[in-house]
Formats: C-alpha cells, sequence, structure tokens
C-alpha cells in the first residue's frame, strides 16, 4: 500500500506498528473483564501488527513480465 520504500523506511514501519500493535493488546486486555494475562494480548497484538505491518509495506499489485529478445 505505502509502495516501493527503502529499506530502512520499512523496517521503521514495520517496527512501528509492531510496538503499536504489542501497546495496543496488552491494554486492550487489561482493561477487559476477560481472564487473560497481559502477555498474551501482547502477543495477539504483535501477531496483529505484523499482519498489519507487511500488508502496508508489500507491494499486491501483480508482476509484470517483461520479454526480451535476444539479438543474434
Amino acid at each position: 500500500m505505502l509502495g516501493p520504500l527503502p529499506a530502512l523506511h520499512r523496517l521503521l514501519v514495520v517496527g512501528v506498528v509492531l510496538v503499536v500493535g504489542v501497546c495496543a493488546g496488552a491494554w486492550i486486555v487489561h482493561f477487559t473483564p476477560l481472564e487473560v494475562a497481559a502477555p498474551a494480548g501482547a502477543l495477539i497484538g504483535a501477531v496483529a501488527g505484523v499482519l498489519a505491518g507487511f500488508a502496508l509495506v508489500h507491494d499486491f499489485s501483480p508482476g509484470r513480465h517483461v520479454r526480451q529478445r535476444r539479438r543474434s
């Protein structure tokens, strides 16, 4: 979705999304009446963060096949 980014920017985007996902998962579990420990919520948030980060930096457009002719 974000297009072709340099490697450092992709790592920063994935890292920020991962941290936000971990914090959001722990926060949600902390404030819900469910009997789930905060590390479980952080793990769920981390998985969601990794998936969201992948979706942000992955290019889902179909690839183009280029044919080259050899000159003899």
